[in-house]
């Protein structure tokens, strides 16, 4: 009799769930890794949130970082990955037209504290989603800079692969809208969207 070894790797990185399921008798014996199912421009470039990635090389070609006068902005793979505290271009969403400039931070950065107590700064800065402050900064659909919630940027988190995808048929294709609010996370100052084109 076989034995069968299922192991469950949930990876829960900003409200997407990867799931990979290994049968195996042997460690010959594995499953590829599932891959972030990124939408392509017109260039051929994939774009998305580095929520959905799991590992750097599952990042897209352009990375969401935020919206300037209702225009979603892209930095390059490149340029995210690339040295820390300088700014780069921000691109829309064909990767071709530079609508602004992101600050791209140094890692690993003790953030700031409000008169509420909570962090704030660049997600950027930090070294992995765990790290990220509790407020974000972001510009908002029209181009008011302020922050957004670590917890209404994640969005719902699923508690089991079968909540992992009920949450992803849920998602609108358009995206959703969120509070932005001030640098104390108490006055909404305008509107962030997360995802979507």
């Amino acid at each position: 009799m076989r034995k069968l070894i299922c192991l469950v790797i949930i990876v829960c990185v900003g409200g997407v769930l990867g799931y990979q399921s290994t049968f195996a008798k042997s460690t010959n014996n594995q499953s590829p890794a599932i891959f972030p199912n990124y939408p392509e421009n017109e260039n051929g470039q994939t774009y998305g949130s580095v929520r959905e990635a799991t590992s750097v090389e599952l990042l897209p070609d352009l990375i969401h970082v935020g919206s300037i006068n209702d225009i979603a902005g892209y930095v390059l793979k490149k340029d995210y990955l690339g040295e820390p505290s300088r700014n780069v271009p921000l691109y829309d969403v064909d990767g071709v037209n530079i609508i602004g400039s992101f600050h791209i931070g140094a890692k690993n950065m003790n953030y700031p504290k409000n008169k509420n107590g909570q962090t704030y700064g660049s997600s950027a800065d930090a070294a992995s989603p765990e790290t990220e402050p509790e407020l974000i900064s972001a510009i908002g659909v029209d181009g008011t800079a302020g922050y957004v919630l670590k917890k209404d940027l994640d969005g719902e988190q699923p508690k089991s692969p079968q909540d992992a995808i009920a949450i992803q048929n849920s998602r609108s294709p358009g995206g959703r809208a969120i509070p932005l609010y001030d640098v104390e996370g108490a006055t909404v100052i305008d509107v962030f969207h997360v995802g979507g084109k």
